[in-house]
């Protein structure tokens, strides 16, 4: 979505002063915020069609909690009325490619970087066709890591330690509150020991906790692995700093046009 406005307002503006984006000098940062707003609004409907199924029409009623069923299970996208859900995410690992636009389709966005050793991120990728996804090799795995961390990184210094929170991820299970609370302070939110429920059940598993070390052995002599674990090692002793680099934002800006470029969509 956000891609297509982004080529969109360029498509819209080559007729210079005869396009209604360009004949008042209408620039690329409100036109690309007004499509944010519409996607926050398409985002919010969808949610409150999904209480209305999930929980019924009683859901909006003050005072609702969860029925006796459904207390149980830690992954509710609504707990009691006066439980407002004022914010949403999107974690897909791909939005690490899409960053600079990103930042524009939403201006008041904050984003996590959730750093995990790439070891442990290929071995998942290597049993993902186990939750129905498509599986990828060791050396695929640690491509994929690389390319998310450099892009993942370059975000953190380009937008600054205001905007970007760099979260280990051996602290969910070593210290979850901690964390938690971290994270709920970087995004102006009081903590709620709800947030912690969703822990109790794992997502995503592709059940490989055996064949980490396994695999950690097995790539000591492996150049990627070599490459991977280099710029791991630089990404933890560099995070963002407050103020952010321009440098790092127009390498992340730049990426985002070789990726246009590249699928011959400019």
């Amino acid at each position: 979505m956000a891609t297509g406005a982004y080529l969109s307002y360029l498509r819209g503006s080559e007729r210079g002063r005869f396009s209604h984006l360009s004949n008042v000098e209408y620039p690329l940062d409100p036109f690309m915020a007004r499509m944010g707003e519409a996607v926050n609004a398409i985002v919010r409907d969808v949610y409150d069609e999904r209480c209305l199924h999930l929980y019924g029409e009683r859901c909006s009623e003050d005072g609702w909690v969860l029925g006796e069923k459904q207390r149980n299970n830690p992954l509710q996208i609504r707990r009691a009325s006066q439980d407002p859900k004022r914010r949403w995410i999107d974690g897909t690992p791909l939005n690490s490619y899409y960053t600079w636009v990103l930042g524009l389709l939403f201006p008041h966005a904050v984003f996590i970087h959730n750093l995990r050793r790439p070891d442990e991120v290929a071995t998942s990728l290597e049993g993902f066709d186990r939750v129905g996804a498509e599986s990828q090799t060791l050396d695929e795995g640690l491509e994929t890591w690389i390319g998310h961390t450099e892009n993942a990184w370059y975000t953190e210094r380009g937008f600054g330690s205001e905007r970007v929170f760099r979260l280990d991820f051996a602290r969910i299970a070593q210290e979850p509150e901690v964390l938690f609370r971290e994270v709920l302070e970087f995004l102006g939110e009081e903590f709620n020991p709800d947030c912690l429920l969703p822990l109790r059940q794992r997502l995503n598993s592709s059940d490989v906790v055996d064949k980490r070390e396994h695999n950690r052995s097995l790539l000591q002599d492996n150049r990627t692995f070599r490459r991977a674990e280099a710029l791991y090692r630089t990404v933890r002793a560099r995070p963002g700093e407050v103020q952010p680099d321009t440098a790092a934002s127009d390498v992340i800006h730049q990426r985002f046009l070789d990726y246009c470029r590249d699928r011959a969509i400019v």
